[in-house]
């Protein structure tokens, strides 16, 4: 028994050898890869070892896989489920203060607790209105994207995700804007090109619609006070004022509402890579844990408290990855990955990312028979990266990190390897 234990073993290892052998030629021998920079880490997180690197320790644009940032922190810092708001009764008052839930009027989380709470109550409704210590926009996000469903603003008090919605209604033959409150903002579109066929003015909520065009859109809208209270008194049939935090008694205490659940937002965020959840996630971490809604207090307080030992310093400075400023290395996502694998389950992991061939971003790529890859895409302009959990023919769970800067052209074709060789990783390890 002794003997075959000790040929089986050797056996093993010559397998391993050679597949890494293999996967060094797929990668470091593509011509694809060749054409740009290329990184990759392979990560065994049973038996604690890297089983393949090339440029791992170089730093990449992340795009959205800054979302694994923002997720692990989430999960690791804020309850479940998670916090809606806080508020305070006083005499014939109730008083919100925003955490940067995002989820308030949002049409994914109809049956809201918070929203049920304040319409239920008989109390007159004043809203915190300087509760967010922080910009709308995040550093290093494009100015002129402001317009575009993927940037909506941050805010302490966010409703309907920051966005309305624009469709055509057919039976009618006009354009409806939802929510309601905002029907009578927009205006014809002239002087604008066709292919970008509704916008928004830059400072205020005074919209375009190109009337011929017919497609659903989204628009972000400007979060600014008054709009936040018109939105609630709209939705609640009653009025809604604004308050200043010095306006608050400072010797009051505040209640925590609960929200909705957090794997839900978790799963919407990493799914389909949203923008708006991302940066009120790490905005409501801030809320929870230093009662500040400011994204730099937030990341600092992460990158402190969570990843103190993460390989390469972390260059972090939004929620969604939307700037170009972030930049990681591939074994420090890998790392992050890894605290997340031994924080919840298998199945946990496949209901909240993205799977390959069945969900999300990744639902018409990394296809197969049976399901092998789990994870999180990110892409900016001349920047790709897929970074997550490969599921081996040979029963393994494996972290990868797959990263791409300054290539030209189609993303496809670095797609295309990227399978290849991630096909490899599953049929030979």
């Amino acid at each position: 028994m002794v003997i075959l234990n000790l040929f089986t073993s050797c056996g093993s290892a010559h397998h391993t050898t050679e597949a890494k052998v293999d996967l060094s030629t797929l990668i470091e021998h593509s011509q694809v890869f060749n054409n740009h920079f290329t990184g990759f880490s392979l990560y065994d997180p049973v038996i604690h070892k890297t089983l393949y690197a090339y440029n791992d320790q170089k730093y990449f644009t992340p795009a959205s896989n800054t979302k694994i940032l923002t997720f692990y922190t989430a999960l690791s810092l804020l309850p479940d489920p998670l916090p809606a708001f806080k508020y305070m009764i006083h005499g014939d008052s109730l008083i919100i203060k925003g955490m940067g839930d995002p989820t308030l009027l949002h049409p994914l989380w109809p049956q809201h607790p918070g929203l049920s709470f304040i319409i239920n109550s008989d109390k007159r409704v004043f809203i915190v209105t300087d509760a967010l210590q922080d910009e709308a926009m995040g550093d290093g996000w494009a100015w002129d994207d402001y317009s575009y469903y993927y940037q909506a603003e941050k805010s302490a008090l966010p409703m309907y995700g920051n966005l309305i919605r624009i469709e055509y209604d057919s039976l009618a033959q006009s354009h409806k804007v939802f929510p309601a409150y905002f029907q009578g903002t927009w205006s014809n579109l002239t002087g604008k090109s066709s292919s970008n066929p509704y916008y928004r003015m830059q400072n205020d909520n005074d919209f375009r619609i190109n009337v011929n065009r017919k497609t659903l859109t989204y628009i972000p809208f400007k979060t600014d006070a008054a709009t936040i209270n018109n939105l609630l008194s709209d939705t609640i049939h009653r009025s809604v004022r604004a308050l200043w935090s010095a306006q608050v008694d400072p010797d009051s205490t505040w209640v925590l509402m609960p929200g909705v659940s957090a794997d839900s937002v978790y799963a919407q965020m990493m799914k389909v890579s949203d923008n708006f959840i991302a940066e009120q996630l790490l905005l409501e971490t801030g809320a929870y844990i230093l009662d500040t809604l400011n994204t730099t207090k937030a990341i600092q307080y992460a990158k402190t408290h969570l990843f103190q030992n993460i390989p390469d310093p972390l260059q972090w400075v939004d929620g969604s990855g939307l700037s170009r400023y972030n930049l990681f290395t591939p074994r420090s996502i890998i790392y992050v990955l890894e605290q997340i694998y031994h924080k919840i389950s298998e199945d946990r992991i496949k209901s909240i990312f993205p799977g390959g061939g069945v969900s999300g971003t990744i639902q018409t790529i990394y296809g197969a028979q049976t399901p092998y890859i789990y994870a999180k895409t990110g892409s900016l302009m001349n920047n790709h990266a897929l970074s997550g959990y490969l599921f081996t023919k040979s029963g393994k769970i494996l972290i990868f990190s797959f990263m791409h800067s300054n290539y030209t052209g189609s993303v496809m074709p670095i797609r295309e390897e990227m399978q290849k060789t991630l096909e490899f990783v599953r049929d030979h390890y």
